[in-house]
């Protein structure tokens, strides 16, 4: 086998293939292979003797490691190879090792809604007001100590002020929840799995023999908990491949921290380097200006990317009116391409936030364009999905409260607030938890006989269906629907929308029982607790897709439209006064520019609409750093001058001053920063007590001045 691996691969790709012992990074820039050396590798490990269960392989969404699956399997070397997720890895190991951990096998994985659930009731239980402390910011600054693996007795320890020391008690309270309930969120699967590791040295030692050669993909977006567990599997024999590319950090909002691959070599002092440079997938024409744009940034691995594509179409960069103007002119261009013969889903649309799709999709529905949304994990926050897999839950983990307190009036059948809260209070005199309350209603002498019947009924459905959760979850999920009685409310209510929903659930999972060697409800449950929104995207539909950059990465196509390039927007508002975030920012915009195979069109709006203002834009500063020159606006006569750096002679009766005090209706206070002179389209640019620099069109803002 291994001639006709060495036939099908570039110089640096055999280093990285047939490097065997030892620490070896694979500094990978876009298209340049990467997933073809990984795979290649495990074949290539295999042939060398090594045998495929020795083998453990890490990616980041379960699409990357389906992909990486499949051509492994092209290759005859995936039956036996591990091949998943950090997380799907990191379940793996805490049900198998739940005895040496503070949970149980059959836990629940909260969604991001239930962690809020969660979160509320443990601001409240520690008397406090979530106007103060906001359930969404909690499980922000909850992730991002779990991250760090910071547990809440030792931030407590170091908490020393009235903030931090209200966060360590909502934390130890929010846990506490999460342990009665039998539940992790998906932090708690890295932090518990990195402490499992390196806390119980008889773990680590089976699995480091266990899994004799370690493959980390996307190095680049480990956190430090990820980092803690890839190092961990690795340290008996140091045999660790990781692949990356510094300029593709694009999580560091959610904890990836990019000094992990900077700092390989510091790690494993004998680790070999090699990089891959040349890419098949762009036209020269668009790696020279990604190269050109990356450049700017400090923290890095320099290399340059090698086309190995003809050159194609110059990159276009489209100056448009507004935000309508921008979706017309993108729904025009691609109507011309379909009509040239192009398959829609060989066009995408990037964007830096979910909202900017709205004109697009005005834009796409008149001219009858057709697409696709990727944003995936939508289907499962809808109530009656949510409420499905509440049940489920239910009879995978009777110990999760959370989701039993959603169902047990679900539909409506009589067991109301007061008849809850008394089955609770039982539960806790007893030391039970509120399922095992359920079971024993009749015993309850606070509730009449009514009360009684109807909490027996359900507990006895419950009950029923939990017979049913060994084997396929298809029929299990068709008898709950029926059985629940949603089914017949959703009909009563004429809920068709709803029905069809379910109707998909059920209908996906029979696809799972189909392609699982072994279908169990809690691998089930599991899946569907580790879906993105990269994972949804569907490349068998002919729809052009629309979605954000994060969502891009790991995709490819032939088109690509980058929209919304304008200081404020991307980069991010978020990063003005951070050069780590500008440098994150600019990684982002490198990566839409790289998933992008023959054509890129760029585009800024000169104004946009925000909360309903419209205002004056700038033109985003990397705009300038790709090297090309920029049009002029072609929808408006008034607007072609030479605005672009704003400079301008201020006129005698300017009704604005540098550092006066103004007050906006949204926004609130703020000082003036520069006042623009475009008669009917003059601007102001503002920056708020809030931070935000804004600059508004002076006609629509409707500013106040404030005397002091």
């Amino acid at each position: 086998m291994q001639n006709n691996i060495q036939a099908q691969l570039t110089e640096s790709q055999k280093k990285a293939v047939f490097h065997k012992d030892g620490p070896i990074l694979v500094i990978a820039g876009p298209g340049s292979g990467k997933t073809r050396v990984i795979t290649y590798r495990i074949a290539a490990l295999i042939d060398s003797g090594i045998k495929p269960y020795n083998i453990c392989a890490i990616t980041f969404t379960n699409k990357a490691a389906n992909e990486m699956r499949e051509r492994a399997a092209l290759l005859g070397a995936s039956a036996g190879a591990h091949i998943s997720t950090f997380h799907s890895l990191c379940v793996r190991l805490l049900r198998r090792y739940a005895d040496k951990t503070s949970i149980k096998p059959n836990f629940s994985i909260y969604s991001d809604a239930e962690q809020r659930t969660c979160m509320k009731h443990a601001i409240k239980d520690c008397m406090l007001e979530t106007s103060n402390f906001s359930p969404a910011k909690m499980c922000e600054a909850v992730s991002t100590l779990k991250n760090k693996l910071m547990e809440p007795e030792a931030f407590e320890e170091l908490a020393d002020d009235f903030f931090s020391n209200a966060l360590a008690k909502i934390y130890k309270k929010y846990q506490q929840i999460l342990t009665d309930n039998n539940a992790v969120d998906f932090d708690d699967l890295l932090m518990q799995a990195a402490f499992l590791l390196e806390r119980n040295d008889d773990t680590r030692h089976q699995l480091n023999e266990h899994f004799k050669y370690v493959l980390i993909d996307e190095y680049q977006d480990t956190n430090h908990a990820q980092y803690r567990i890839a190092k961990a599997l690795a340290r008996d024999h140091g045999n660790i491949c990781v692949t990356g590319d510094p300029d593709q950090s694009i999580y560091r909002w959610r904890g990836a921290d990019i000094s992990n691959i900077l700092a390989f070599e510091k790690d494993w002092p004998n680790a070999v380097v090699v990089k891959l440079q040349e890419n098949f997938r762009s036209t020269p024409n668009i790696l020279e200006v990604a190269d050109k744009l990356i450049a700017a940034n400090t923290g890095r691995k320099e290399k340059t990317l090698i086309a190995t594509r003809q050159p194609g179409q110059d990159v276009e960069i489209m100056a448009c009116e507004d935000e309508n103007n921008e979706a017309n002119n993108i729904a025009s261009k691609i109507n011309e391409l379909i009509s040239n013969g192009v398959s829609a889903n060989k066009i995408a649309i990037f964007y830096r936030i979910n909202a900017a799709s709205r004109p697009l999709e005005e834009a796409f529905i008149k001219a009858k364009i057709p697409y696709q949304i990727v944003r995936g994990v939508e289907f499962y926050n809808r109530k009656e999905i949510r409420d499905m897999l509440a049940y489920l839950k239910v009879l995978a983990n009777s110990s999760d409260e959370t989701a039993l307190l959603r169902i047990i009036n679900t539909p409506a059948r009589g067991i109301g607030k007061t008849t809850i809260g008394r089955i609770q209070a039982y539960a806790k005199e007893n030391n039970i938890s509120t399922y095992q309350a359920l079971k024993r209603a009749d015993r309850i002498a606070t509730l009449g006989n009514g009360p009684k019947a109807k909490v027996k009924v359900f507990a006895d459905m419950i009950n029923g269906l939990m017979k049913d959760i060994a084997g396929p979850v298809e029929p299990l999920i068709e008898k709950l629907f029926a059985e629940s009685g949603l089914e017949a409310a959703l009909k009563q209510a004429s809920e068709k929308d709803a029905i069809d929903n379910i109707n998909a659930l059920i209908s996906a999972a029979a696809i799972y029982d189909k392609n699982t060697e072994e279908p169990s409800l809690t691998d089930y449950l599991q899946q569907i607790a580790l879906f993105s929104d990269a994972d949804a995207y569907d490349s068998s539909v002919d729809r052009v897709s629309l979605m954000t950059m994060h969502a891009a990465k790991g995709l490819e196509f032939d088109n690509v439209f980058i929209i919304g390039l304008e200081e404020g927007l991307l980069p991010h508002e978020r990063s003005a006064d951070n050069e780590d975030e500008l440098e994150e920012e600019r990684r982002l915009f490198f990566v839409g520019i790289t998933r992008a195979k023959s054509r890129l069109s760029i585009s800024y709006a000169r104004y946009r609409t925000f909360r309903g203002q419209l205002m004056r834009t700038i033109p985003s500063q990397f705009l300038y750093e790709l090297g090309i020159s920029l049009p002029k606006s072609s929808q408006n006569p008034e607007l072609q001058q030479e605005d672009d750096d704003y400079s301008y002679d201020e006129p005698q009766d300017c009704p604005f001053y540098p550092n006066q005090l103004i007050r906006h209706k949204k926004f609130g206070l703020g000082r003036i920063k520069q006042y623009l002179e475009l008669g009917e389209n003059s601007t102001v640019t503002v920056k708020f007590n809030t931070g935000q620099t804004k600059t508004l069109l002076l006609k629509y803002a409707n500013l106040e001045t404030i005397d002091i």
